[in-house]
């Protein structure tokens, strides 16, 4: 009888290419958004998504960088719901960024950017999905450490909807496991 080598691969592991997996369809959405929607050359407007709010320590604007990385110098910031234009040029999860006013120009995390303008809600919604749903840092990012699982019936505080997923008090949700409350 052979023997087989078996790879097992951590969760930890498995969560970050998960991670890395989601971050490029975000970047090539908004690459191919820019590259068929409006031309090669023309910029594209987005909008930044994140909690409005800094209530309970949580980001409330996102960071624009010099480079591409988080260890890149940053040059200022967008608050939520700022739009700003770019060109769909991407790198390592970051999207490049123009006519920011008085920062010119920069990086933004695309974990934080939407392709189409934030609804504001500023409701509370019930969670409706037949299994549980976790509440993300950003879209399409990690679970919220600490943060319990959002099951049938629990409530969230929702600031924002856009691209399909809803910015809330727990985290980013996709805005299909949300229906208003009745309250």
């Amino acid at each position: 009888m052979k023997h087989h080598k078996y790879y097992t691969t951590s969760q930890k592991e498995r969560i970050v290419g998960l991670i890395s997996l989601i971050a490029i369809i975000v970047v090539i959405t908004i690459v191919l958004t820019v590259s068929f929607c409006k031309g090669e050359d023309a910029l594209v407007k987005c909008w930044v998504m994140c909690k409005p709010e800094n209530h309970d320590h949580t980001i409330n604007y996102v960071h624009v960088r010099r480079t591409p990385s988080k260890n890149g110098m940053e040059v200022g910031y967008l608050d939520a719901g700022d739009w700003f234009m770019t060109d769909g040029t991407s790198a390592d999860g970051w999207i490049r960024c123009y006519d920011i006013g008085e920062y010119g120009e920069g990086w933004v995390y695309c974990g934080y950017v939407v392709t189409e303008q934030p609804e504001v809600i500023n409701e509370t919604y019930v969670c409706c999905a037949p299994k549980r749903v976790a509440c993300r840092r950003w879209i399409g990012g990690p679970q919220v450490s600490g943060s319990p699982w959002l099951t049938n019936l629990s409530t969230v505080y929702v600031y924002y909807i856009a691209d399909g997923w809803a910015c809330t008090n727990q985290g980013y949700i996709k805005a299909e496991y949300l229906e208003v409350s009745p309250q």
